[in-house]
């Protein structure tokens, strides 16, 4: 179970799609609006928080590594030290374009955040929206679907290894979904929110044909089918959102909702640092248990960090 919880990565970038979708909406509703605005606040609202984490934890790994005997930051693997990245290395990070520095600034890749490369892609999402809000002002969800069409050319077309770390790649796909469903539920008719679900179960089954889909490894055809069902459940459940909004045992589920981006953050260096604690006096505990002691602590740390930093920053 432990080993499929990446299933969260498409659900995450279905729903930046529509999140990203109705912020252009939203942009283009007011008149003379500058295009700046748009990049702006989407820069404000993910860059500094992430570089308050990064350099955070970089700093509480340099000094647990260096101050305590047996490096057990460095040792355990789970982080390596601040110094040992290449110029290269600390740029493609602090620009959350690491995933495909390499094939501009040839070099080894090295994430200090591991779990960073889906704010790699996400940047690269709302670069793309931008530009086609500043090409098709009035045509945008067209512009989406030629962006879908490109990435589909260029998926059958080119090696895997070229395009890895791009949005072309085939992750735009989960990002258009999450377009499709804001634009559909947007003009809301019963047929045309039926036809939609439709089209996300055929895609469903159609990749169940593929044998990928079985893999013990992740891979495409696994994000996509998780997409496609996940986005087929946003419809299926939308004459429910508000039924479901005051269900009082879900308001956990909502707190954690508020604070979702500081979660995002933190939960990583908590989990490492964690870890390599526990490598470092001989303990391996079984992910169930990791579970159980990681929780409560990302959970209370990330509120912490929402208040104080991720506050601040919200649009």
């Amino acid at each position: 179970v432990a080993q499929r919880l990446w299933m969260g990565v498409p659900v995450f970038f279905v729903i930046s799609g529509y999140c990203i979708a109705a912020a252009v909406h939203s942009h283009m509703a007011r008149a003379n609006r500058p295009l700046h605005e748009y990049f702006t606040r989407r820069l404000r609202r993910i860059y500094p928080p992430y570089w308050v984490v990064l350099m955070a934890t970089l700093f509480i790994v340099a000094a647990l590594d260096v101050g305590i005997t047996g490096s057990p930051m460095s040792k355990s693997g789970e982080f390596l030290r601040p110094w040992w990245y290449d110029t290269r290395q600390w740029l493609g990070n602090l620009t959350l374009t690491e995933t495909w520095r390499s094939h501009i600034l040839p070099g080894q890749k090295a994430l200090m955040l591991g779990h960073v490369w889906t704010l790699c892609y996400e940047e690269q999402f709302y670069v793309v929206a931008g530009l086609l809000l500043w090409l098709l002002p009035r045509h945008f969800f067209v512009g989406t679907i030629g962006v879908t069409a490109a990435t589909a050319a260029v998926v059958m077309a080119a090696p895997a290894a070229r395009v890895e770390g791009f949005f072309f790649d085939g992750s735009w796909f989960q990002f258009w979904f999450g377009v499709l469903v804001y634009q559909s539920l947007g003009r809301g008719a019963g047929a045309r929110l039926g036809a939609l679900c439709v089209f996300f179960l055929v895609a469903a089954g159609m990749l169940v044909q593929w044998p990928q889909l079985l893999a013990p490894d992740k891979n495409n055809v696994q994000a996509l089918f998780v997409a496609s069902l996940f986005a087929a459940l946003l419809v299926l459940l939308h004459s429910r959102d508000a039924a479901l909004a005051r269900v009082r045992w879900l308001r956990p589920v909502q707190w954690c909702g508020v604070m979702c981006y500081s979660l995002y953050l933190v939960h990583l260096p908590v989990v490492k640092v964690l870890r390599a604690g526990l490598t470092t006096i001989g303990q391996h505990p079984t992910p169930y248990i990791s579970m159980l002691l990681a929780m409560p602590m990302c959970l209370a740390i990330a509120w912490g960090f929402h208040v104080v930093v991720e506050r601040h920053f919200l649009n």
